[in-house]
């Protein structure tokens, strides 16, 4: 039996879908709210944009059965990517029997399906023979000259604890204003005019979002902390701990309550995650590599003489 393994540059190709899916989701909530949600068709006919994402599916799906050319593999994770938003965006629709596109629990459950993505995008990566994904060269010359080591990990526990220190700042002013004072200001700043998403009246779910934002904030105080006192390996480790928490049950709690207007700080939460990781894989992996007994090392090459 023929073994199934990973495609190389599986992981690229993921990355691709991720990104045309979020973007088209997001894109799509934005348009639909400047433009006062129109309808596309005329009397009893509405053709929701789901059609038009089944219809790239379909395409997705067709192109690599048809065609070979280097373009195509590219090519059809974004229009799968792009597809599977313009889908998933209307699930509020296939849930609930009075066909409710504004379901507040919509926004958290589109997300849910971006973590699923992430989900299948680590663990392909971690699979795969060494990492495709490289950083460009001029990034990295940037890098190097304008972020060397002392002044990135200054600049990362100087963002870690100004963030950190923010969201666990909201739990004593929680406590302090009370539940009825913190819903109502919430819904004030989030909401949109004319937007026709409700948002939940349970104090419970503002609650909850402080907890974790509350909890998320301690985390990354101590990342900073630890960075400060140049323990870099307990730092970034407490640091993606955090915003791991942060973006996973913290923004599936903040869509609900906030709905669109939380991915702003998701977006934040997510660039802050991804600076922690090049952080390490430019500075704590080679660390660790350096502290490596030297039998765990990788043999190094021998150049054989010839001759007497």
């Amino acid at each position: 039996m023929q073994r199934v393994t990973i495609r190389d540059g599986a992981d690229r190709y993921l990355l691709l879908v991720i990104v045309s899916f979020a973007v088209t989701v997001v894109g799509t909530r934005w348009y639909l709210q400047a433009t006062g949600y129109p309808t596309v068709g005329g009397g009893e006919l509405h053709i929701a944009h789901m059609l038009w994402g089944g219809l790239l599916l379909v395409v997705a799906a067709l192109i690599p059965l048809l065609l070979i050319h280097p373009r195509v593999r590219p090519t059809t994770a974004i229009l799968a990517g792009v597809g599977t938003g313009l889908f998933v965006d209307e699930i509020g629709k296939f849930i609930t029997t009075s066909n409710d596109y504004f379901y507040p629990a919509a926004a958290p459950l589109i997300y849910a399906v971006l973590l699923v993505l992430v989900l299948v995008f680590l663990l392909t990566r971690r699979e795969a023979d060494g990492p495709t994904i490289r950083q460009p060269a001029a990034l990295e010359r940037a890098e190097s000259r304008w972020l060397p080591h002392r002044r990135a990990r200054r600049l990362l526990a100087l963002v870690l604890g100004v963030l950190g220190a923010g969201w666990l700042l909201a739990v004593p002013i929680y406590l302090a204003v009370g539940e009825d004072a913190i819903r109502v200001a919430i819904q004030e700043v989030t909401q949109i005019p004319g937007d026709p998403v409700e948002r939940p009246t349970d104090p419970w779910w503002y609650w909850l979002e402080v907890v974790i934002l509350g909890a998320s904030g301690a985390i990354l105080v101590a990342a900073a902390a630890a960075l400060a006192m140049d323990r870099e390996r307990v730092g970034t480790t407490l640091a993606t701990a955090g915003l791991a928490v942060a973006l996973t049950a913290g923004t599936i709690v903040s869509l609900y309550v906030e709905q669109i207007s939380a991915i702003t700080s998701t977006l934040i939460s997510a660039a802050l995650l991804l600076a922690v990781l090049r952080y390490r894989s430019r500075f704590v992996a080679v660390i660790q590599a350096a502290d490596r007994p030297a039998a765990d090392r990788p043999a190094a090459p021998t150049v054989g003489r010839t001759g007497p």
